[in-house]
């Protein structure tokens, strides 16, 4: 594997936040993704901060969980070469980590547990173009992007 141009480091949740509020939880959820990311060209890494949020019709119910990934990637491929790992492959080798991570969540929390669907996560690529800052430098500290 350690021939890959990019490869999946691990992750971590930052912020993880369940909020129920009477038992008048619906099934419709609404679910939402921010995406951000950093490039950093010297370290040769991305880091992926992706924030869930879920909420049932009614209100009743609030999930939000903050992640961040950290990839690795060769930096004679190419950034351009390389631009579908960080936007479309990355969101989707995250994402099933977050399912897991909120049905175990949830279903400890003494609720029926929220499982959600597998999805394509294509759609956030665009957004988390838009959302990704570039660093050249070697040893610079990263500082989580603003929201």
């Amino acid at each position: 594997m350690d021939d890959s141009k990019f490869q999946f480091k691990g992750f971590s949740i930052i912020r993880s936040l369940i909020e129920r509020s009477g038992n008048n939880t619906s099934k419709k959820l609404s679910l939402g993704f921010t995406p951000k990311g950093i490039i950093n060209k010297g370290e040769e890494t991305f880091q992926l901060h992706l924030g869930v949020k879920i909420e049932d019709e009614n209100k009743s119910l609030k999930i939000e969980i903050e992640a961040v990934a950290n990839y690795t990637f060769a930096s004679k491929t190419g950034l351009d070469s390389l631009s579908n790992f960080f936007y479309i492959n990355a969101p989707a080798l995250l994402f099933p980590y977050i399912r897991a991570y909120i049905s175990t969540l949830t279903n400890l929390s003494g609720f029926e547990p929220i499982n959600l669907p597998t999805l394509n996560m294509t759609s956030l690529g665009d957004d988390l173009k838009k959302n990704t800052k570039e660093v050249i430098n070697r040893n610079i500290a990263i500082k989580e992007p603003a929201q």
